[in-house]
């Protein structure tokens, strides 16, 4: 069971520990103007002579995607990403490379209140093809914005900033797998709008999930893999249940984002014994940089107030299933990163990053009377590695994840890769 006491405990000590370190480097001078001139050549000879100026050590390394692609005219761009994978599961023969993703988008500007973006991901070297995004934005105000078609569901910083180089791991961190499933699509319509000083709203009724699935059991809850399995994708989904999905994200001081996200639907999708299959998510994010040092935490709670109901559905479908949807699914991650040429190498467009990342998810956190959970699927995964940017848009990885779960049945992994954004 989640410690959430101790959870709190380990944000704070994570930023008091960050601000600390940032705040106090090694080869930092204290200028003293009585102290003699050969006291300070002294001091001068005894440690590195760098020069930091103020904008440097400003910099915000928090990263979005920027105005890049290619601009055809004033109307229509392209732009995308990609990322290729090498995985080394320990002690298995199964190693493996994969290009994962490769995406293409296009934009169209029909004037400067009414554009519309779109990608398409060609998945695992396209073997499998997904139209991500395809929506229209009415740019009414910056307060207030209308946007509908194919959209990222709002919940989580990394769902919607999900291009491989604004994440330093090869793969994605697997909370974003099995908790918060990215990328998670689906069709919608609402408003979105920031404020002057930094706070911003996105509200959308949507398509929801379909717990059961009854065209293809075990596609939809499972107790291994949480929801992911339950998105539709748009593609001939069933409507005859939607969701409501709001998220808020402050951005008003510099190195700081704060966001939370809740959505709420029913996800039985008409079948009369999941009772509505009502489900919850709440989310919370924090991110901060200060100088060259990033920390990150995220957190989620999802609830299935019908998860029993559910598993009589899908065992209506499947009789051999046994993989049964948890009442309660939480998980969380702190993330803690460096940036090398920061002070060492302040002028140079490089970025070398080093980081480390523990998580704990739990899939079955708690289940409906009557099922029973699988202890494999209450797990943490820490990972090292290094992320080195020659550019800001490309990158090339390395990182290596100790994997445990309650049954000691996880694997060790090994990942290498390279990405990129266009």
């Amino acid at each position: 069971m989640l410690n959430w006491n101790k959870l709190g405990r380990q944000i704070v000590m994570g930023i008091v520990g960050s601000l600390i370190l940032a705040s106090t480097p090694a080869w930092a001078l204290e200028t003293n103007s009585t102290a003699s001139e050969p006291e300070l050549a002294a001091a001068s000879a005894s440690k590195p002579d760098i020069q930091v100026d103020d904008e440097t050590v400003n910099k915000d390394f928090i990263r979005y995607e920027k105005d890049k692609g290619l601009r055809v005219g004033n109307k229509i761009s392209f732009f995308g990403y990609g990322e290729m994978h090498y995985n080394n599961v320990i002690g298995s023969s199964g190693d493996k490379f994969d290009f994962h993703r490769f995406v293409i988008g296009l934009g169209v500007d029909f004037t400067d209140w009414l554009i519309f973006r779109s990608e398409i991901d060609f998945e695992h070297a396209a073997q499998e093809l997904e139209l991500e995004i395809a929506y229209l934005d009415f740019l009414i105000h910056d307060l207030i914005n209308v946007r509908t078609g194919i959209t990222l569901i709002p919940v989580g910083f990394l769902n919607e900033h999900h291009e491989p180089t604004l994440f330093y791991s090869v793969e994605r961190p697997q909370f974003n797998t099995v908790i918060i499933p990215t990328t998670w699509f689906a069709a919608a319509i609402g408003i979105h709008g920031e404020t002057d000083f930094g706070l911003g709203y996105q509200l959308y009724l949507t398509e929801s999930l379909d717990a059961v699935n009854e065209s293809d059991a075990g596609k939809g809850f499972t107790g291994s893999k949480g929801l992911r399995n339950a998105r539709r994708k748009t593609s001939e989904a069933p409507g005859r249940d939607v969701a409501g999905v709001a998220r808020l994200e402050y951005k008003g001081v510099q190195g700081l984002q704060l966001g939370t996200s809740f959505w709420v639907g029913n996800t039985g999708q008409g079948n009369a014994t999941t009772n509505g299959g009502l489900t919850t998510i709440i989310e919370g994010d924090l991110r901060f940089q200060i100088e060259g040092l990033e920390f990150v935490g995220v957190g989620a709670w999802i609830h299935m107030s019908d998860a029993a109901a559910i598993n009589n559905a899908i065992l209506a479908v499947d009789p051999t299933f046994s993989d049964f949807v948890a009442s309660d699914i939480v998980g969380y991650y702190f993330e803690l990163a460096y940036h090398l040429f920061h002070h060492i190498w302040p002028e140079t467009s490089h970025d070398v990053v080093i980081f480390g990342r523990h998580e704990r998810y739990n899939t079955q956190h708690k289940m409906p009377t009557g099922f029973a959970s699988n202890t494999a699927n209450n797990r943490n995964t820490t990972t090292f590695g290094v992320a080195y940017f020659p550019i800001d848009q490309v990158a090339i990885k390395l990182d290596y994840s100790l994997n445990r779960n309650g049954a000691g049945t996880a694997s060790d992994q090994l990942n290498a890769g390279f990405a990129f954004t266009y």
